[in-house]
């Protein structure tokens, strides 16, 4: 009897080697026991191919429990995708000017198996600044990023994904429970909680930051929309809390430019 690749046509080392990387990049970091058991590929065959991705950079091994990882290599291939498609080409002239009329941070990020990752920036000018690598995922949740995109969701995805800091990961649902996890003292860390913060966005039509992630940043992020009105982007200014500053005054602001500077890279992807 033929195989599946025999029968399809297709290079069967390279359909094990790419099978190996979807399964890393759905569960993040896995051993060569585990990808034999989820593969059904015998242990030397994915040690064979391992080998060969990591001798080429796509992926990464953890020598502390000698699991595997997909690379950031990868993240350079999406990233030259993501021009190409001419996202970042038709944003960045846009952020450039509102990052040098508003004097703060400018973000641009996409999410990504349920995190957020940055794939343009531009620093603020002031000598304090957050810096913020491009192509690291970060969670969505507590995140001004993240959560923009995370409120482009129904409720119901949102509680089937992640699940409550102190909830025990056992209910059954399409995908492995992402933990809500505390970064600062302001994170949310309830369900309940974070899917009522998603309907306030939905409604007033930006996200805010207020330090949930880092101490000391304030993030304001509002949708990029493509022509058939999807939101395939998020757009962020961050601004820093310094002792003596009215940050409520000043995001009022920022929000207006960046909602206007939004609208027309939005406009330019034929979003009317």
């Amino acid at each position: 009897m033929k195989s599946h690749s025999e029968r399809t046509g297709l290079v069967q080392s390279i359909e094990r080697a790419f099978s190996i990387i979807e399964a890393l990049k759905e569960h993040q970091e896995l051993g060569i026991a585990e990808l034999s058991a989820q593969l059904s590929l015998d242990r030397s065959t994915v040690h064979r191919l391992l080998a060969t991705l990591r001798v080429l950079g796509y992926v990464n091994q953890n020598r502390e429990n000698f699991k595997y990882s997909n690379s950031l290599k990868f993240f350079d291939i999406g990233h030259s995708v993501v021009r190409s498609l001419g996202l970042g080409r038709i944003a960045m002239p846009f952020m450039k000017a509102l990052a040098e009329e508003t004097q703060v941070g400018i973000n641009l990020a996409v999410m990504e198996s349920y995190s957020v990752v940055y794939i343009e920036k531009i620093e603020s000018q002031s000598t304090i600044r957050a810096t913020l690598p491009l192509g690291v995922y970060m969670p969505a949740y507590c995140t001004g990023l993240g959560k923009m995109l995370l409120s482009c969701m129904d409720e119901k995805e949102i509680r089937d994904v992640f699940r409550s800091s102190d909830e025990a990961a056992s209910r059954s649902t399409p995908h492995d429970n992402i933990k809500l996890r505390r970064y600062t003292a302001n994170t949310i860390t309830n369900l309940d909680l974070l899917c009522e913060e998603l309907a306030n966005i939905r409604k007033r039509g930006y996200s805010l930051d207020d330090e949930e992630y880092i101490s000391g940043l304030y993030c304001i992020a509002v949708p990029i929309r493509d022509y058939q009105g999807c939101t395939v982007a998020a757009m962020s200014a961050v601004l820093l809390k310094i002792i003596g500053t009215d940050i409520q005054s000043k995001a009022q602001d920022v929000l207006k430019k960046l909602t206007a500077a939004a609208g027309s890279i939005s406009a330019s992807l034929g979003y009317h």
